[in-house]
């Protein structure tokens, strides 16, 4: 795509800005564009001080002109629609026309894999990853690692083809926020050749909008129509490398809600879209039989032409009346066994919040539930339900993930033992399944996970807070590991992904209109945004060509402003502490008294003598002042099953801070828990050996008129070592060490300190806090932390 702006331009003898004077001149057109509405464009070129710029352009109407000669993304087309309904007049069905705006599939393919910026982020082959040198243990990510890959290209192609697969998501959405009906049903294409982090990132532009389907029923639609011919044939397609391959698109997978899944499989919603599951049999872990698309197209035309009864049909097949759905015609595809994992609906809402949380909240009561949640100790980065969860409305994706980092903590000590070991099975699965890469050994940890659930389920029927667990959203569990195998890690189908494109390309495309025939308007606001989208990234692309900028050089702007405080330790371990200090030059005696730091003067006398013996060249006193900062930053090493890229902890240890509004009360004193090395001999840089956990009081550097040290310190509090373990809640319980009756402290370099981790307290049955010298180790806090213990 880019080579052939790029040989145009020369051609025609143009710059690179094209049809735009500069640098400056794209960057303000991109800010109007992107940003203002066109209204206020007209008002903001009309404006006197604008008039003296010199733009190519002097009103919206010139500027708009400009845009639309730039290159630009599949064109879009109107199709009208005669839909038959049932409400009878005269004798006569009722018929309405609708309006589907569409592009054309296999173009939207080709500018996808036309784009130079997905360079190597593109696979064309299957592939078999494993974790071992023998090739013993299988690994699942990316969509190419799986099974579906491997099957597709060896059974179905001639030699030699490139397969696509095609991923397409739906989700219906309201235009309209505060009033009016405005609905849209937009549909979204991708491609499993696509590496998943670029895929689930909306700034990356690897998901296209194809479709705006009117709210109708899916059967009236052929919009996949060119698909066929593509699928079966194969198409010729230049790719991010710059070569051809002739490439077959065949719809793999349909990213969708539950209501929509079984709306696109032609199912009842009270049943499995994958498999042909009893009406009362969706409460047990165990597999039935998998639809098949020709039975199920058979079943189909046998009830459209009476041949099968209704009883049959909708009560033992569990089939709605959808005749003609719009994959029948589409070669090699399984629609079924496409339906992928819906992390969003399926766990974080349905099973947990839906259902655990309504259950723990039935046996615990609300007040008992909020009091705890009010309780809850602090974390950097930890929401904190301060008035409880029972009387909130509005929920999100966010705040499920929110309520799972605590929830067993929550209801330990408050509930039975079994109802502990179910809740905790669910939030195993949970967190397992949104791993991004999986081994055989990840997905026996997940499907022990779900047996433990169903173990243990009973429970809840016992305590009378539940009747059955016959619920598609607790039956979809059973499907997410032979998903993962064929399809890689569930991560990559999330349907985060299309709700967040909604606000860009539905949402804001909808406030960009007038609000009449606005499909229309919002599909001539999404081609301008595309055009913008494909100029910048020309330009990059350019740029970048002729500046011959390393291929690493992206990963310069990763790193935190403070850079020249940052201190890399290794190649995965380091931490950086505020370009300004906080605290500067405090007496130790305020540290004592506002940090709790009551033993810090013997802790750095003792860590002097032993690390820089003979350096110090007085005794310390209280009146010393040293210089304390609020917060380390801790660089944690990438984990394969959580994340490819490192990642920043926050790490806090500040007093009670006076706000500078007297409206507003003061900031609560924060001091967080770590996992700090405290035997660097069984220290092997996974799992818990030779670790302790240590509450960190004070974060400073050791002045140079008392002695030279390369680090920042740490003044901790530690905790018992990491031995008593709860096999109820499978994590460590903590109690605070002591010694002489006071705490147990050290100083230890920044170096030592692995991350941050969060203890929660232990409850009495009256919703307090027990003991404040009593915790638990919170394995749940992040992915991070949950893979270390599970590895431990």
């Amino acid at each position: 795509m880019f080579d052939g702006i790029r040989a145009e331009q020369e051609a025609l003898g143009l710059d690179p800005w094209a049809p735009f004077a500069d640098e400056e001149e794209w960057a303000l057109v991109k800010w109007l564009i992107s940003r203002v509405g066109q209204t206020a464009i007209d008002e903001f070129l009309k404006l006197p001080i604008t008039q003296h710029m010199r733009t190519l352009f002097k009103s919206k109407y010139t500027l708009m002109k400009a845009v639309d000669k730039l290159p630009h993304g599949t064109e879009w087309q109107l199709k009208r629609i005669n839909v038959e309904g049932n409400i009878l007049t005269d004798g006569q069905c009722e018929r309405e026309e609708l309006e589907l705006w569409l592009r054309n599939p296999v173009d939207c393919i080709r500018e996808l894999m036309a784009n130079a910026e997905f360079n190597g982020v593109v696979s064309y082959t299957p592939e078999r990853v494993f974790a071992d040198v023998e090739g013993k243990v299988r690994q699942y990510d990316e969509m190419w690692t799986g099974d579906w890959l491997w099957e597709m290209q060896v059974r179905r192609l001639p030699e030699g083809a490139m397969v696509a697969p095609v991923i397409l998501a739906s989700d219906k959405t309201s235009l309209s926020q505060f009033r009016g009906d405005q609905e849209v049903w937009p549909v979204y294409l991708t491609l499993g050749n696509i590496s998943k982090d670029i895929r689930r990132q909306p700034s990356k532009h690897a998901s296209i909008l194809i479709a705006y389907l009117p709210i109708s029923k899916l059967e009236c639609f052929s919009l996949l129509e060119p698909l066929v011919s593509a699928g079966k044939d194969g198409v010729d397609v230049i790719c991010p490398d710059s070569r051809v391959r002739r490439m077959h698109p065949i719809l793999a997978a349909y990213v969708a809600d539950f209501p929509e899944q079984c709306l696109v499989s032609c199912c009842m919603e009270n049943r499995c879209p994958k498999y042909v599951v009893g009406r009362n049999d969706h409460g047990e872990m165990r597999r039935s039989a998998p639809r098949e698309r020709d039975s199920t197209m058979e079943y189909l035309r046998q009830h459209s032409q009476g041949e099968l009864s209704s009883d049959r049909f909708e009560g033992d097949l569990g089939l709605r009346a959808i005749y003609q759905p719009f994959w029948s015609t589409l070669p090699h595809n399984d629609i079924f066994l496409g339906m992928t994992p819906d992390i969003l609906h399926q766990l974080h809402k349905g099973v947990f919040k839906d259902h655990v949380i309504s259950w723990c909240t039935d046996i615990m009561g609300e007040e008992a539930l909020d009091a705890r949640f009010k309780l809850m100790s602090s974390y950097a980065g930890l929401r904190h339900f301060k008035k409880g969860i029972s009387k909130r409305k509005q929920w999100t994706g966010a705040d499920y993930r929110e309520l799972q980092r605590v929830f067993l903590g929550v209801i330990a000590g408050a509930v039975d033992n079994r109802v502990i070991a179910a809740v905790r099975a669910v939030l195993d699965f949970i967190y397992y399944a949104q791993y991004q890469l999986h081994t055989a050994n990840s997905l026996a940890r997940m499907h022990a996970a779900l047996a433990s659930f169903h173990d243990n389920k009973d429970v809840f029927v016992e305590l009378r807070v539940c009747e059955h667990f016959n619920i598609p959203k607790i039956h979809s569990m059973v499907h997410y590991i032979d998903s993962i195998r064929l399809f890689g890690s569930a991560d990559g189908f999330n349907t985060e992904l299309p709700e967040r494109l909604h606000i860009d390309l539905a949402k804001r495309a909808y406030r960009a209109s007038n609000r009449r025939d606005y499909v229309i308007q919002m599909t001539t606001w999404l081609r301008r945004q595309e055009s913008l989208y494909i100029k910048d990234a020309y330009l990059h692309c350019r740029s970048d060509s002729e500046d011959d900028i390393p291929a690493n050089s992206h990963q310069l702007h990763t790193m935190p402003r403070q850079i020249h405080r940052y201190m890399m330790l290794s190649a995965t371990r380091g931490y950086f502490v505020p370009k300004i200090c906080s605290f500067p030059n405090i007496p130790i005696q305020r540290l004592i008294e506002n940090h709790g730091a009551s033993h810090f003067i013997p802790a750095l006398q003792a860590f002097v003598n032993e690390h820089l013996p003979g350096h110090l060249h007085r005794p310390l006193n209280a009146q010393d002042r040293i210089d304390v900062y609020k917060y380390l930053s801790v660089l944690s090493p990438a984990w394969p099953h959580i994340t490819d890229s490192k990642r920043f902890f926050k790490l806090r240890a500040s007093p009670v801070v006076a706000s500078r509004d007297p409206r507003r009360p003061p900031a609560p004193a924060r001091f967080d828990t770590a996992l700090v090395i405290e035997n660097r001999e069984l220290y092997t840089g996974k799992g818990i050996a030779g670790l302790c956990v240590g509450e960190v009081k004070v974060v400073f550097n050791l002045p140079s008129r008392l002695a030279i040290f390369s680090h920042p310190l740490l003044y901790i509090h530690w905790f018992r070592p990491l031995q008593t373990f709860d096999n109820n809640l499978q994590t460590f319980r903590l109690a605070r060490s002591l010694r002489q009756h006071g705490p147990h402290a050290v100083i230890v370099p920044a170096t030592e300190v692995i991350r941050p981790c969060h203890v929660i307290p232990r409850f009495t049955r009256q919703h307090v806090v027990d003991d404040a010298e009593q915790f638990y180790l919170n394995k749940y806090i992040d992915l991070d932390l949950f893979e270390r213990l599970a590895s431990r």
